[in-house]
């Protein structure tokens, strides 16, 4: 989810503090690299603009405010796919909006799609990057119910001084992510981390009533 000096950044920013979130995130990951999305896909990139109608379906406001960055891009090495590949996964394509929240927090919501991309591949994949990424302390996984009544999968990790959570549902042939970190050491209770992951939900699913913190239940 996952690229220097001058205008902040936020993708970097939000990298620091934010190990697997962003480590084995491919929607954020790579670095802005130019491509023609046209081509066949040999190297992972992204950069903002290059699938604009993925772009158009990830939201554009957060805590009243518009993102610090949209971008789209595509993954298509094995490194980046991780455990997609098991699934024959090929090329994965993606969109997300990323808010920097400062002190290395942040929000991004992303939108996926693959041939026939699965909504628990995706949570696999982010469930087995947090287990080997450095520094992680505990990896929970749960069902939760989204505003609109469905349910997701939520990952949540404490990566050295960092509450992570995860969320993964489907949406049609694609699949969505909501990811937010928080510095321990900025938002200081874990409570303050659940308003953050309620805002973001909140801003996923702009129409629908919206209970803070999110109700969660134990995977049947």
């Amino acid at each position: 989810m996952p690229p220097g000096s001058g205008p902040r950044r936020p993708l970097r920013g939000l990298r620091s503090a934010a190990g697997f979130v962003l480590a084995v995130a491919v929607v954020l990951g790579c670095g802005s690299t130019a491509f023609d999305p046209s081509s066949p896909c040999t190297a992972d990139a992204k950069a903002p603009g290059d699938y604009p109608a993925l772009e158009e379906l990830v939201p554009k406001q957060f805590d009243d405010r518009a993102p610090d960055r949209v971008d789209s891009g595509r993954s298509c090495t094995p490194a980046a796919l991780g455990s997609l590949v098991a699934h024959d996964v090929a090329e994965l394509r993606f969109a997300g909006s990323t808010w920097d929240l400062g002190s290395g927090g942040g929000v991004t919501l992303a939108v996926l799609e693959a041939d026939s991309l699965d909504a628990a591949w995706v949570a696999e994949f982010y469930q087995a990057g947090a287990r080997v990424a450095r520094n992680t302390e505990t990896v929970d996984r749960t069902t939760m119910t989204l505003p609109d009544g469905r349910y997701a999968t939520r990952i949540d990790t404490l990566n050295g001084e960092s509450y992570q959570t995860v969320i993964v549902w489907p949406d049609g042939a694609r699949v969505r992510v909501a990811l937010v970190a928080s510095a321990i050491r900025e938002v200081q209770t874990k409570n303050a981390h659940e308003a953050v992951v309620a805002a973001a939900l909140a801003a996923a699913f702009p129409a629908a009533a919206f209970a803070t913190p999110p109700s969660r239940r134990a995977p049947g």
